[in-house]
């Protein structure tokens, strides 16, 4: 999250009166041009700094017991403000520049109602808590509640593909310390584009939550949807939620996702936590934490599972570009990953050739020297520049990750920063899954803010 908190202890301002929606207002944000921008700054200011948010809980239930076991919390704004709707409440703390303040006092009010109504410790609360936000240091007037939900509840914090996308490096820190403590990760919406599909074996969320409103008359959509879903779940052993299951009918449509877990206003409308204590029998389960790669290049990640075979490059160009034109060959388009050497020469040919990749594959990370020069704004890549005394600029890169298939070549050099046709090199070539997801998260991590970091 690119915001900025306030720092904390702004309640001492005085009250304010909120600006209300007109009657029949819809409480979404409008064009920025309509906006009352300086109104909804002032808005979301005496919202954060008062700390006054409405928590609202979600049932969720196993599907095959209707037992409930788990809530989501839900944050509104002052009941009757123009900020009431959680929507209009995001956009205007972050035109406040407080979106992760707000984030951490819409996690501690949702802490502070479980442990106040005795949450036993095997129900799920889902949080819609930015993974980021942990990387914000905690209000210190909130960092109590936030202690105690450290010791006290199971939590999901929900996160999205795009978050993936724009700053993985990140995100990657992010969800390292939500596993750290214990907690897991769901993703909402999981299965909405070919980008989602791909990288969801990188995030490893151990819940995908899936949104079946209005898709009831639609199911050839609902199982296209769930495609996607059930092979990662096959893979990983993650758990499907569907969402927005309305209507008895909608139990047959989740059935038909895939999912065993449930949530929508069949089970229950948003409200307070329930007085009574119960103790789930049917447990969300966390996956096996994956494996640290931080300090491995990715030549040095292939070569613990096999041994390299020496080569000249002359002889793995072909075989590179053969992987490379299987990247819309297998379904749905996949995610790129390409690595350049320090001595290439990325000529007219070989940079349109890279664009048109671009276009083809559903996400790409490419690595390289001056590689930056390519970045195009509104690109569906990321790129970093390899530091030349780095053991990463020894490597050529070539990696594909899609929900069907998966393979990466991954050479080094052997003689030293000589170039052309007859250098030799020694390269491995895999398809093992699990390997190429290592190699796909050591480059994912290495791409900063903004698309473009240095590689050391």
């Amino acid at each position: 999250m690119s915001a900025t908190p306030a720092a904390a202890g702004g309640g001492q301002q005085p009250p304010r009166t909120f600006h209300h929606v007109p009657a029949g207002g819809s409480g979404s944000p409008g064009p920025p041009e309509l906006e009352d921008v300086a109104a909804l700054v002032a808005d979301a200011n005496a919202i954060v700094d008062s700390r006054r948010l409405d928590t609202l809980f979600q049932p969720v239930v196993h599907l095959a017991t209707s037992e409930v076991v788990g809530f989501e919390a839900l944050t509104r704004g002052p009941a009757g403000s123009d900020l009431e709707s959680p929507v209009r409440l995001l956009h205007a703390a972050e035109l406040a520049g407080r979106l992760a303040e707000l984030d951490w006092i819409c996690a501690t009010n949702a802490y502070t109602a479980a442990v106040a109504a005795d949450l036993h410790p095997s129900m799920t609360v889902f949080l819609n808590f930015h993974p980021a936000t942990l990387l914000v240091p905690c209000p210190t007037d909130l960092f109590a509640s936030a202690r105690r939900a450290l010791d006290r509840l199971r939590v999901m914090v929900e996160t999205k593909e795009s978050e993936l996308t724009n700053e993985p490096n990140r995100l990657f820190e992010a969800l390292r310390l939500v596993r750290d403590v214990g907690w897991g990760v769901a993703m909402d919406n999981a299965t909405a584009s070919p980008a989602a599909l791909a990288l969801l074996p990188l995030v490893r969320p151990d819940v995908l939550k899936l949104d079946l409103r209005g898709l009831r008359e639609k199911l050839p959509a609902v199982a296209e949807l769930a495609d996607g879903a059930r092979i990662y779940s096959e893979q990983a052993g993650a758990t499907i939620l569907a969402q927005g299951i309305e209507e008895p009918e909608d139990l047959m449509v989740a059935s038909l996702a895939g999912a065993t877990y449930g949530q929508g206003w069949l089970f229950g409308r948003p409200g307070p936590l329930p007085a009574t204590r119960t103790i789930p029998h049917a447990v969300f389960p966390l996956l096996p934490e994956p494996i640290a790669d931080d300090a491995k290049t990715p030549f040095e990640i292939v070569s613990e599972e096999r041994v390299p075979t020496p080569i000249e490059k002359r002889y793995l160009v072909p075989l590179c570009r053969y992987l490379e034109d299987k990247v819309d060959s297998n379904g749905p388009a996949a995610v790129l990953f390409l690595g350049f050497e320090p001595g290439s020469q990325l000529g007219p040919s070989a940079r349109e050739r890279l664009h048109h990749l671009i276009e083809r594959a559903e996400f790409t990370i490419v690595s390289g020297p001056s590689i930056h020069e390519l970045a195009e704004p509104g690109s569906r890549a990321r790129f970093g520049v390899v530091d030349p005394g780095s053991p990463a600029s020894r490597e050529w890169i070539t990696a594909l990750l899609g929900p069907h298939y998966a393979a990466a070549l991954v050479a080094r050099s052997l003689d030293g920063d000589t170039s052309g046709p007859y250098r030799r090199l020694e390269y491995v070539l895999t398809h093992d899954r699990d390997v190429v997801l290592r190699v796909a998260g050591s480059l994912m991590q290495r791409i900063g803010p903004g698309g473009s970091s240095e590689v050391t």
